[in-house]
């Protein structure tokens, strides 16, 4: 099967969920043996040199990265006003990056094009003009309801003013962009109710999230509750989930376990996490391995108050046998269970409560720690999703 896969930045290095997610279709689609196109924007903000990428892609036939500048620029964000299109889409709007579409749809034939995320939703008129092929749109998150819930979580009433009227012009662009497309890839079940909601027209199937889990390679659990966090720091459910957690939250938790460390990875790490170091906080910035560090904790906290779809870092520490202490926010979509596969709590005495069962139940953290891998092992196994969802494939085609 030909596929081509449009890409709003290349996916590497696997340090963040959104590339963690579009790397394993990449590479599901060509371990399975298609013949697979990858035009990606290599994005200022997720600028990568493909020489840094090793043989990541291998396995793909044609890699087309084209330069495109996303930065967030005040004038134009406040042009922006005028315009009635929605900024957060039109930071995506790239000649060159058309021009190099065309230039792949009229040298090559495909049987799909597979579009990575909301951005690329910008070409569909481009692929439908030049091709044939069937359509489909992965989409990672229902991406107005991140800014929606970023909008009313903003404690700046004029950042919340703009959040506000950026959030409705990208509803309207998603709306449409559903509609338009021949199949939308919903990564979980909440996310296909929203995404009908939207647009009851949109013809969905659900694909989660993948990951390559070595069944042979056991899981590493260190003694003990070392609580930890990872993930981008300039993606807004990330950075209001962690603002909320150390401002609302830690505090308390810190008063009732004084000797309780909390340690958080990621890039672009703000200035203001390093000041927590006196209350037993360690900000690590942007980490070498997260493997590695993964390994080398506990339990994963993952406090975000905002934000749909699933987060793959979730499923990626339960994938490493990790313990993981969720909000219900931050668990959507995942299928989990509390109590089974993780462990919720949504405020600080929830939160003093869990933690303090952790301490005290080593049987549960043991029990938390085997039934999330074996879960993400029946569920989120790459090699199985991919190979269904291109089944769908040769239906959609015929």
């Amino acid at each position: 099967m030909r596929i081509l896969v449009l890409l709003n930045r290349i996916p590497w290095p696997l340090n963040d969920g959104g590339a963690i997610g579009a790397y394993h279709f990449v590479k599901g689609y060509a371990d399975a043996g298609c013949d697979v196109t990858c035009l990606a924007m290599n994005t200022a903000r997720h600028h990568v040199d493909l020489k840094d990428t090793g043989a990541a892609f291998r396995g793909v036939g044609e890699f087309v990265p084209v330069a495109v500048d996303n930065r967030i620029k005040p004038i134009d964000a406040a042009l922006n006003l005028l315009t009635g299109q929605s900024y957060i889409m039109a930071r995506f709007d790239s000649k060159a990056y058309r021009a190099a579409l065309v230039d792949l749809l009229q040298r090559k034939e495909f049987d799909v094009i597979h579009i990575d995320g909301l951005p690329p939703c910008l070409y569909i008129d481009t692929c439908r003009q030049y091709s044939k092929a069937k359509l489909v749109q992965r989409a990672h998150n229902v991406e107005y309801k991140i800014w929606e819930r970023g909008a009313v979580a903003d404690s700046n009433p004029l950042k919340r003013w703009y959040l506000g009227i950026q959030a409705a012009r990208l509803k309207d662009f998603e709306r449409a962009a559903l509609g338009r497309v021949d199949t939308v890839l919903a990564i979980s079940k909440e996310d296909e109710g929203f995404i009908k909601e939207l647009q009851p027209a949109a013809k969905t199937i659900i694909v989660p999230a993948g990951m390559d889990i070595d069944e042979n390679v056991p899981a590493i659990q260190p003694p003990g509750v070392s609580l930890f966090f990872i993930g981008a720091l300039d993606w807004l459910p990330n950075l209001q989930g962690l603002e909320w957690f150390l401002k609302e939250v830690w505090p308390q938790v810190h008063g009732a376990y004084p000797k309780l460390k909390f340690h958080i990875a990621g890039k672009k790490m703000p200035e203001q996490f390093y000041n927590f170091a006196a209350m037993n906080v360690e900000a690590h910035g942007e980490v070498p391995s997260s493997v590695a560090f993964i390994n080398g904790h506990s339990v994963l906290l993952s406090p975000l108050v905002s934000g749909s779809g699933v987060r793959i870092k979730i499923i990626e520490a339960m994938a490493m046998g990790k313990v993981v202490l969720s909000t219900t926010v931050s668990a959507e979509g995942s299928g989990a269970t509390d109590g089974q596969q993780l462990l919720i709590a949504n405020d600080a005495k929830e939160y003093i409560s869990q933690i303090g069962r952790l301490l005290t139940e080593p049987d549960l953290m043991a029990r938390l720690s085997r039934s999330a891998r074996e879960f993400a092992l029946d569920r989120f196994q790459n090699k199985k999703i991919i190979s269904r969802l291109l089944d769908y494939y040769k239906t959609l085609c015929l």
